[in-house]
């Protein structure tokens, strides 16, 4: 199914055009979960036997989309779940053309064997799930139990290199501790090498990924909400004096506390997936997608990365063209001034040597005494001719120094 899901129409067209549960399977959801999303739309869908029958030759008629008045809340709230559906589509799209597609491109071809085996192991790997606290084996993970918080929000103090990356309330510390310790086990397991950056890099606790050459970030977290904080002339001179660099901070991201998890993975930049409780499907139920979603996230900041070094050895190839023709038209220019000073030079010790001779031939008696003032004059205008000579010191060459001012 190409055509993208954006209303209430396009589901009920997309229903009634193949089976319910291949339709689910397309946006990685159960047969039940597109069911109800369609009776909460107030959509349509065939009835038991509608697809055998129709493979019989059956005509059935298709019940068609009943207008409905929705509030706004209820319009808002559709809405956003036809877009959830299109974003599941999308990843479920992107994980299956990794698995399942044997010639992937992979743009830095010294990867390409790696990559391959981590994809062809991953298939074949048993999906992994939660570990239980009995099962805890990192010491990050214990460290993060003992110092547990009892406040209303589990900050960690991001002050030493033990610390993880999670910011999330008491109600959620347990499960992003097990589902943190479920992901260095599965790192493990899998021969990735996981750090944490350096205080003097970053204030916050980062945890990365090193896969295919690349830094993959990971952070546990709850959904928060920007709150606008007004600062008094006090608070903002503190910061001022505190922070030397940067804007001073006018909202403030408050967790929710509503007891459900994010987990977001990307590469510092533009590639990111995220996965987050929803309904009753928490994120404890997708550790296979999750550990996959490193690997996309990994491959395509290592293809990312091959892009980008290209576009730089493309613009330093335009840079170094533009600076060659550059150089060419600034040896041009030269070249043109000298061709026309040159010519003027010429055309001045031409304008004299005319006069001189014509000053020779008026006065011819007085120019053959050898110590007659014409004599001597006419000796040293015939001197100043010789400076004056364009070709005194050789013919013009085309070859010109690019460092010789004119």
């Amino acid at each position: 199914m190409g055509d993208k899901i954006e209303s209430r129409e396009d589901l009920h067209g997309a229903v009634w055009s193949k089976p319910m549960m291949n339709l689910a399977e397309e946006f990685g959801i159960s047969g039940r979960g597109l069911a109800k999303l369609c009776e909460r739309l107030k959509v349509p869908v065939p009835p038991r036997g509608y697809w055998r029958k129709l493979s019989l030759g059956q005509t059935i008629e298709k019940t068609p989309l009943p207008d409905v008045e929705f509030t706004r809340y209820d319009l808002w709230k559709n809405q956003t779940s036809l877009d959830d559906l299109e974003r599941r589509r999308k990843a479920a799209k992107e994980r299956s053309k990794i698995l399942n597609n044997p010639e992937i491109e992979v743009k830095d071809k010294s990867l390409q064997e790696t990559v391959l085996k981590t994809l062809h192991d991953e298939q074949n790997r048993r999906p992994m799930g939660i570990v239980s606290e009995q099962e805890i084996f990192s010491s990050q993970v214990r460290d993060f139990f003992k110092t547990h918080s009892r406040k209303k929000y589990l900050l960690p103090p991001f002050q030493h290199s033990g610390n993880l990356a999670i910011e999330v309330s008491d109600d959620c510390a347990l499960r992003a501790g097990l589902l943190m310790e479920t992901l260095l086990q599965g790192f493990k397991e899998r021969n990735w090498n996981f750090s944490i950056e350096n205080e003097d890099v970053s204030r916050q606790a980062r945890m990365f990924v090193h896969l295919f050459g690349q830094k993959i970030f990971f952070h546990i977290h709850e959904p928060v909400v920007k709150k606008v904080v007004p600062l008094t002339e006090k608070e903002i001179e503190a910061y001022k004096k505190n922070h030397r660099y940067g804007k001073v901070p006018k909202n403030d991201y408050i967790p929710t506390a509503t007891g459900r998890l994010v987990l977001a993975i990307h590469n510092g930049k533009s590639v990111r997936q995220s996965w987050e409780d929803r309904g009753r499907r928490l994120i404890e139920a997708s550790i296979k997608e999750i550990l996959l979603g490193f690997i996309h996230v990994g491959l395509q900041s290592s293809n990312e990365a091959v892009l980008a070094l290209e576009r730089e050895q493309r613009l330093k190839v335009e840079q170094d063209r533009k600076l060659e023709e550059e150089r060419l038209r600034k040896l041009e220019t030269k070249r043109y001034e000298r061709l026309v000073a040159d010519s003027e030079t010429y055309s001045r010790m031409q304008k004299i040597q005319n006069y001189v001779g014509y000053v020779k031939n008026q006065a011819q008696d007085q120019a053959a005494e050898p110590d007659s003032e014409v004599a001597k004059w006419l000796e040293w205008a015939q001197s100043k001719i010789i400076e004056l000579n364009p070709l005194k010191n050789g013919f013009p060459e085309f070859s010109i120094d690019e460092h010789h001012e004119i």
